[in-house]
């Protein structure tokens, strides 16, 4: 499993993470020298073995579908179950208590496709009246809100004012989703990392460095068919 290495214009120094669904990668400010990245993975070795060993293991669990999904964000936890026949039509209905999934027989990875449409569809509803609800404490408000399902970054800002969230993040804890919110509205006034910066985002989020550490590695925690199957974006 190799491991890659990604500039970031976000970090404020060298990590190592795991990528859903079986990536490993070491992420950098911009201008790190290479001399710097190959001393960081040697001190690390230890760690990037047994991470490897984890991924190596998460392959072996992608095929596995799901029997409950926990939308901690929102505190709704959900039974799924799967309905397989030859002439059916793939089909995920939400009917409050239970997701049904139909699709023809043998087809898991359409089965995880129609899951994770209707997860985006979850955020879709639940995720942008929330972000307003915290642009009002913070001051600041988006033009646009973009919704996807990421496997590289939890959400972004550009310089048009569009906030760009994961869909993912309904499966975190509330406090996770709220920080990464006021992450990504403080950037509408500063688009740096500048220390002015996270003086203005300390303002909303007193414990914003635990905050960051636990969003930074929150993706191990993601359910492998998540992403089973899907390439980076």
């Amino acid at each position: 499993m190799d491991l890659t290495v990604r500039e970031s214009r976000r970090a404020r120094r060298l990590i190592l993470q795991l990528v859903p669904p079986h990536t490993l990668e070491v992420v950098v400010p911009r201008g790190t020298r290479p001399r710097a990245v190959e001393s960081f993975v040697r001190e690390n070795r230890d760690w990037i073995e047994r991470a490897r060993a984890e991924l190596a293991a998460r392959l072996g669990r992608e095929r596995e579908l799901p029997r409950r999904i926990d939308l901690a964000a929102i505190s709704r936890e959900i039974e799924v179950e799967y309905h397989f026949h030859g002439d059916s039509a793939p089909r995920c209905h939400d009917d409050g208590a239970r997701l049904c999934v139909t699709c023809p027989a043998d087809e898991p990875a359409l089965a995880r496709k129609l899951l994770r449409a209707w997860i985006l569809r979850q955020a879709r509803v639940h995720v942008p009246p929330w972000l307003f609800r915290v642009a009002e404490v913070v001051g600041e408000g988006p033009k646009r809100v973009q919704l996807r399902l990421q496997r590289t970054r939890w959400g972004s800002c550009s310089a048009q004012r569009t906030v760009s969230l994961n869909a993912a993040l309904l499966l975190l804890p509330p406090e996770l989703v709220r920080y990464l919110m006021v992450h990504e509205l403080c950037h509408l006034r500063s688009l740096d990392h500048s220390p002015r910066y996270w003086r203005f985002v300390e303002r909303f989020e007193p414990d914003f460095r635990a905050l960051d550490r636990r969003l930074t590695v929150a993706w191990t925690g993601l359910p492998p068919w998540l992403f089973a199957g899907r390439k980076t974006p």
